[in-house]
């Protein structure tokens, strides 16, 4: 027998029709066990094929003798073609132009017969190739299939990282499959082989994953001003590397004395990061470019927005009300309660918040916090005391953005009328045939709750309940449910069912509270009168609930009109407008078989008179009018809308919103309020249009437009950005001749500067009392007194500051 040591066999399978294409895989051949006569001449082959071998040193293959039971008896016979015996014994093979070394034993006897070892050298690294190349997304299968006797064990290992998909330091196995490959999982791999004879041996494999170039920017947008330095940044990795090119309006950036392009390479990776400098921004230079890279496997492109530094714009916060409920705010999984608020702006927006028009110290107490990346207000376990109004801050170098006002209310538990009987079981009685009305005791709570009726059916192990669903039926906005005429199928005893009126909240619409159950017997008529036996015998339609004569409707909401009726057969309802115009049946359907009118998103055009109608055939036909008339709060037909004009141009801001009655205007710059009635040189205020002639830079911010009525109001805001004229260096030279646009700035910032004068002064005194306390305790338990002059020193030196910015702001 003879044995190989090592021998390794890679093969690369990637889809089927690349798979098709390989012609060979590489791999170690050899002879297995050889059988011969006495005197016989024997060839024992050793060969590498399918190996490119090109760059590796010192490849050899050599031959030698093994000695099992005592290792030091082994000899060596050959190198290469090369036999370093003296004799004539042995003889090796070497065809041209291959890597076959076959050893030929001539005259075989009995000291022949044993192991031959043939050991293939691929140089230092005894490397089976140069490289591995595969493309991401490819499969790979390395395949280790050394000789020996015994048996070696094989161990694959990733030299300093774990094993791709197998996990740890060492798999046990012949064949490495690595079934999808990615760009991590290049690196240098080895195979052990090990039979416990001599030192293992080893092959190595080096896997290098080519792969599409993946493009990523620093920043997506990047924020600038006029005649300032912009920087783009692209990162990309790839391999083969790529050829990487910035672009603009699809056009490729050449070099120019205004634009800067550098490489850079990152160490002991195939990134390259490409930054594109654009020494002095330019109005034309705003826009989007494009980052693109391109590799034989492929091409990528990123983008990034180049847009000058804005102010902030609030584009998310929370409606006019965020509800919580106290008990449900303390299980031990309970969600923080958000009220919401985001800006965008560059640089990124800070955020402060009021409560009830103060300061909110959020940092003072553990339950609150902002949360990163917005400005929500995250309130845990919320209190009693938390509730009030809040309205959030978004602020940067450019300007203040204001908020929405938004109450935070506790959620209160519902309870009803009926909280003092001593049971909510009732028994009824009905008369067969007639008209009759089921009431619900009132229900109280925040929100309003609203009612439902069901039938509850109890069964084995459970109770079903089932909506009130009967042409016959109808339950009024107030809760009450009213039956046109009763049958048989009411009584809950012979049916096996109670009625019960449930009332929910729409902060938990599917929480339902119960508020009382009905028990119904049904009898007969009183008067003796069976106008359900008797054919002849009916019950006229007539009315029973209007929703009255007048009716007032809020626009944009959901609103209904009810016109129910009861009678024997069941009275058909129907719904015209008086004026004869058309009901729009996209926004205006009918429940509850004609009974209720139901208007989705009402229209100020709503408003007029409504008739319904009833019959059951029986008497004349019955009519009702009602009235209906729509309030609008202000409503924005258009958005204020952002503006970025050329510095002495004319800007109009104009708040532009309907409403039923008239409307106030407020216009607000940067959070503070704009009086109509100054004198400003270049502002002009005039109703709902707000006009600044001869902008300049300081005129950059956010302006906001409160539009009200007695019905309510509408907010909205929106930002000016100015860019600099050319002759402009840094600095606008028209804001200094503005300098009663400076001195309100000067003015609002001292009020500001004044706040948090008496904010630190606050903190202060409660600092020192606390210092107070914890120096009577340390009394109390006689610790020696440590002086602690920091507060007063850090006092002293806000003091100080706050002095030299006073001397420093103009007058």
């Amino acid at each position: 027998p003879v044995s190989l040591s090592p021998g390794v066999a890679v093969s690369v399978a990637g889809p089927a029709k690349r798979a098709a294409e390989q012609s060979s895989n590489p791999k170690i051949t050899y002879s297995k066990e050889t059988v011969a006569e006495e005197g016989d001449e024997v060839k024992i082959d050793c060969a590498v094929e399918g190996v490119d071998l090109t760059g590796v040193e010192d490849f050899s293959v050599s031959w030698s003798k093994i000695n099992e039971e005592k290792p030091a008896n082994s000899y060596p016979i050959s190198t290469n073609e090369r036999v370093l015996l003296f004799s004539s014994k042995y003889e090796v093979l070497h065809p041209d132009n291959t890597h076959q070394f076959s050893l030929i034993i001539k005259k075989i006897n009995e000291e022949d017969i044993g192991l031959y070892r043939c050991t293939v050298y691929f140089g230092e690294d005894q490397r089976i190739n140069a490289d591995v190349p595969v493309k991401e997304g490819d499969a790979i299968s390395i395949d280790c299939q050394p000789g020996g006797a015994p048996k070696p064990d094989v161990y694959w290992e990733r030299v300093n990282q774990e094993l791709p998909y197998y996990g740890g330091k060492f798999f046990k196995s012949n064949l490495l499959d690595l079934p999808l490959i990615e760009r991590g999982h290049k690196g240098h791999y080895v195979c052990y082989a090990d039979n416990g004879i001599g030192n293992p041996a080893t092959s190595n494999v080096v896997l290098e994953v080519q792969y599409a170039p993946d493009v990523t920017v620093t920043k997506d947008r990047v924020f600038t001003s006029m005649n300032t330095e912009a920087i783009l940044e692209c990162t990309v990795f790839s391999h083969p590397p790529a050829d990487i090119a910035w672009f603009k309006d699809d056009m490729p950036i050449l070099g120019s004395s205004n634009l800067k392009i550098m490489k850079k390479q990152l160490e002991e990776s195939e990134g390259v990061v490409i930054t594109l400098t654009l020494l002095d921004t330019a109005p034309e230079d705003i826009g989007t470019y494009t980052c693109k890279a391109v590799n034989v496997i492929g091409s990528t492109n990123r983008d990034v927005e180049l847009l000058t530094k804005s102010p902030p714009l609030i584009i998310k916060q929370s409606r006019k009300e965020v509800l919580y409920d106290q008990e449900k705010a303390r299980l031990r999984d309970a969600l923080p309660s958000v009220i919401e608020c985001l800006a965008e702006g560059s640089p990124s927006p800070n955020y402060r918040w009021t409560k009830n028009g103060q300061p909110l110290i959020w940092q003072a107490d553990s339950r609150l916090s902002i949360e990163e990346e917005t400005g929500n207000l995250l309130i845990v376990d919320p209190v009693m005391e938390d509730n009030g109004l809040y309205q959030c801050f978004a602020y940067n170098e450019l300007g203040t953005a204001v908020g929405d006002p938004v109450y935070f209310l506790n959620t209160t538990n519902i309870h009803f009328s009926n909280d003092g009987d001593r049971s909510d079981t009732y028994n009824v009685e009905a008369e067969l045939g007639r008209p009759y009305k089921l009431s619900c005791p009132k229900a109280f709570g925040y929100p309003k709750p609203t009612m439902s009726w069901v039938k509850a059916k109890p069964h084995e192990e459970q109770i079903e309940l089932e909506f009130v669903s009967d042409e016959r039926i109808v339950a009024d906005p107030e809760g009450n449910l009213w039956f046109t005429h009763i049958t048989e199928d009411d009584d809950t005893g012979k049916n096996g069912f109670q009625y019960i009126c449930l009332a929910s909240t729409s902060f938990e619409p599917y929480d339902y509270s119960m508020a009382s159950v009905i028990e119904m017997t049904v009898n007969a008529p009183a008067d003796g009168a069976h106008n359900l036996e008797e054919e002849a015998l009916n019950v006229e339609s007539f009315s029973m609930y209007t929703s009255g004569d007048v009716v007032q409707f809020k626009a944009g909401e959901e609103n209904s009109l009810w016109c129910i009726y009861g009678g024997e057969p069941v009275p058909s309802v129907g719904w015209r407008r008086k004026d004869g115009e058309e009901l729009d049946p996209s926004r205006i359907i009918t429940k509850n078989t004609g009974s209720t009118l139901v208007f989705n998103d009402t229209q100020v055009s709503d408003a007029g008179e409504y008739e319904c109608s009833a019959s059951n055939e029986v008497g004349t036909i019955k009519t009702q009018t009602l009235t209906v008339e729509v309030i609008q709060a202000p409503t924005f037909i258009n958005e204020l809308g952002s503006k970025v004009v050329k510095e002495g141009s004319i800007v109009t801001f104009t708040c532009d919103a309907e409403a039923t009655d008239n409307v106030s205007y407020i216009w607000m710059f940067n959070g503070r309020i704009l009086s109509s009635e100054g004198k400003h040189p270049r502002r002009n205020i005039k109703g709902n249009k707000l006009k600044i002639k001869g902008v300049t830079l300081t005129d950059v911010g956010n302006y906001a437009c409160n539009a009200t009525n007695e019905n309510g109001y509408a907010y909205g805001q929106a930002t000016l950005n100015v860019l600099p004229s050319s002759s402009s260096t840094g600095q606008s030279a028209a804001s200094c001749q503005n300098v009663e646009d400076l001195r309100t700035e000067v003015a609002a910032l001292r009020k500001t500067i004044e706040l948090l004068q008496s904010l630190v002064t606050e903190q202060h005194g409660f600092a020192q009392q606390t210092h107070e306390q914890l120096r009577n305790i340390s009394d109390k338990l006689q610790v020696p007194n440590l002086q602690d002059n920091t507060s007063a020193t850090k006092l002293e030196e806000e003091k100080t500051m706050e002095e030299e910015e006073k001397e420093d702001l103009p007058l």
